[in-house]
């Protein structure tokens, strides 16, 4: 269930600021149609990261770079994907290089289904699902069933499809992801940021949320879902008595390079998403290695802080400071400790009674059983308050 990670860098390269959908839930709010990367920036910035990472610890331990071609809606720009890829595997590079394209799908079409099952060992696609067809639609608008989900399915087994939950589709949401993972998709769904969540909602979510678990119980044999697969290691000893790590790689082990070149901490950063063009010049003076820089003190006495995801991105969009997190997602994410804790000790007491959990296992239980101790009766004043 818990697998041990090795060591990346992503490196986004925003291809262009032009998309073809206007989904509901888009964090990209200026986008333009005349922001493109050149083939000769893309080349210059990974020119410079793959002689960097070829002197990091994490290389010489095996590592791999990842390479995330990113818009707008980087399949407008198939041009620059294929030259880049094509020009990454003329390269003797002394280490792993992934590139990947994070895409809504729609403009798959059979040229490029071609392309990319040829390249599909150097290459591959993150498609953007939300659900059934309607609730694709309800989000994405009428262009989002021409996805090809099964293309990407057939040609990358193993890869899962990105799901948003947005307030739109939190209703029906164990019957849209049920409804995938009955067809054999494997799906990575996680609540859209910046949305307005209001009190309620979290009784919903959790309803979801237990269906959801409820299912994965009942079908065993299915790889569950990555928000259910999340621990809580942060909550036992001696993790509990360090300062909180930031939950993810912004600024440190991730970066986003803007049409111009311009590097930012990750794409969520770039001037498409706020609009500022010096923010660039701003950013650069934070120390992204510094995780108390991260804690907001409105957060300081409340236990949840441990195991409560934030996107620093959104944090600066939308209140200009990397650290104040949107507290219209604070009993969402009280619900996911309940729900996911109580699964993950259910699942895992189950997989040992038929063999011995390794030591990730073995500490994603004790992780549940702490979280399921703190939160099962964690009531929504302390979280409001």
């Amino acid at each position: 269930m818990i697998k041990e990670q090795e060591a990346v860098r992503v490196v986004s390269l925003m291809l262009t600021w032009a998309c073809n959908l206007n989904c509901t839930y888009c964090f990209e709010r200026f986008k333009r149609p005349d922001r493109e990367m050149t083939f000769e920036v893309a080349k210059r910035v990974l020119s410079e990261e793959f002689a960097t990472f070829a002197e990091r610890e994490e290389c010489k331990q095996g590592g791999y770079l990842k390479i995330d071609f990113f818009g707008g809606e980087p399949l407008l720009r198939f041009d620059l994907i294929r030259s880049v890829t094509e020009w990454v595997m003329t390269l003797n590079l002394p280490f792993r290089v992934m590139l990947s394209v994070t895409s809504n799908g729609t403009l798959l079409d059979e040229e490029k289904q071609r392309w990319f099952e040829a390249h599909k060992e150097h290459i591959r696609i993150v498609l953007s699902v939300d659900g059934t067809e309607e609730i694709q639609q309800i989000n994405r608008g009428e262009l989002a069933a021409d996805a090809p989900i099964n293309f990407v399915r057939r040609v990358w087994p193993t890869l899962h499809f990105k799901s948003t939950i947005s307030r739109a589709a939190l209703p029906t949401l164990s019957r849209d992801l049920i409804a995938l993972l009955e067809a054999g998709h494997t799906i990575s769904p996680n609540l859209a940021s910046g949305e307005d969540w209001q009190v309620g909602d979290e009784v919903i979510y959790k309803r979801e949320l237990e269906t959801l678990a409820m299912w994965h119980l009942a079908h065993r044999e299915v790889e569950p879902m990555r928000i259910f697969m999340q621990h809580f290691v942060a909550l036992t000893e001696p993790f509990c008595n360090e300062t909180p790590r930031k939950n993810c790689g912004t600024g440190t082990t991730m970066v986003a390079y803007d049409w111009d070149g311009t590097p930012y901490p990750c794409h969520l950063f770039v001037p498409i998403t706020h609009g500022r063009e010096e923010a660039g010049e701003e950013l650069r003076r934070v120390d992204f290695f510094d995780d108390a820089r991260f804690l907001d003190e409105m957060c300081a006495d409340c236990k949840l802080r441990r195991v409560c995801k934030t996107c620093y991105g959104f944090n600066y969009r939308d209140r200009g400071d990397v650290r104040k997190r949107d507290r219209r997602v604070c009993r969402m994410m009280l619900v996911e400790a309940q729900v996911i804790s109580t699964f993950q000790i259910h699942y895992l007491m189950a997989l040992r009674k038929e063999r011995t959990l390794n030591k990730f296992e073995l500490a994603a239980l004790q992780g549940a059983l702490r979280c399921y101790e703190l939160y099962h009766d964690f009531s929504f004043d302390e979280v409001d308050n």
